[in-house]
């Protein structure tokens, strides 16, 4: 086959292309967001049901066409194996065995502990660890008080973006085409920081008010999760039932893009 004939089979049937984006801890913390969004005791964890929404979270991940490492697979198997041996018949003659789910327990309780420690550090200002101040309180007048604002985890804006790309699918028949764009996701995360510029803090949902097409939908998301990775915008909400609103940070310039 000729190098023209190879270009030309290439056009006609164009491998999506795969964006990597560095932002995920890994299963193991899936794993956590699963189990803490479905309220279940870490001890006794609903494997058939974990399982079956691990999977879920993958084949949504293949949707966006994002890259992530071996290690998510790996647990995926583990956690059929482990649905698998505890949906075997028990013998007559019951032996104390080990719950099949004890060495996963284990990892996740270990994994939280760390990442619960490594969360405190980050979270303490370097005023008051090495050097202390003078505090004033000015009772003066009474202050407003503010509402506390959460920040909104990866997989929760994931999830909050699988249930938005649902509701909106129905209006685009065509599959996602990457190679039929011109843009890149450069250039989407220069549009979405002169987006706002213009207004500095707007709902998750109006952030894809102007997209024409999944390709566009997608793009804009994934451009959102390098913002949030780099930390130039912020995620975050009042109470987890309630909308996630997108903040800028003003640290980058579209024309960095």
């Amino acid at each position: 086959m000729t190098e023209l004939n190879q270009q030309n089979e290439q056009l006609q049937n164009p491998e999506p292309c795969l964006v990597k984006v560095q932002l995920f801890e890994g299963p193991l913390d899936l794993l956590l967001h699963l189990i803490k969004k479905n309220e279940v005791d870490i001890y006794d964890i609903p494997i058939a049901k974990i399982t079956e929404q691990y999977i879920e979270y993958l084949e949504f991940m293949k949707v966006l066409n994002l890259q992530f490492a071996g290690e998510y697979l790996v647990i995926a198997a583990e956690l059929s194996l482990i649905k698998s041996k505890m949906l075997l018949p028990k013998p007559v003659i019951e032996e104390e065995e080990e719950d099949p789910r004890a060495e996963l327990v284990r990892r996740l309780i270990e994994y939280q502990v760390y990442k619960d420690a490594a969360g405190d550090l980050v979270a303490r200002d370097v005023l008051g660890r090495d050097v202390f101040k003078r505090e004033y309180v000015d009772n003066s007048f009474d202050q407003t008080e503010e509402v506390e604002l959460i920040p909104v985890d990866m997989w929760s804006l994931i999830e909050a973006f699988r249930d938005f790309y649902k509701r909106r699918s129905y209006l685009w028949a065509e599959e996602i085409s990457y190679e039929a764009e011109s843009m890149s996701i450069d250039d989407k995360i220069g549009q979405v920081i002169l987006r706002l510029k213009s207004k500095p803090q707007m709902k998750f949902d109006e952030l894809f008010d102007e997209c024409s097409s999944r390709f566009d939908l997608v793009l804009t998301f994934l451009a959102l999760l390098e913002l949030a990775r780099s930390e130039n915008v912020e995620v975050v909400q009042d109470s987890p039932e309630s909308s996630i609103l997108i903040t800028y940070s003003g640290e980058l310039d579209s024309e960095s893009y």
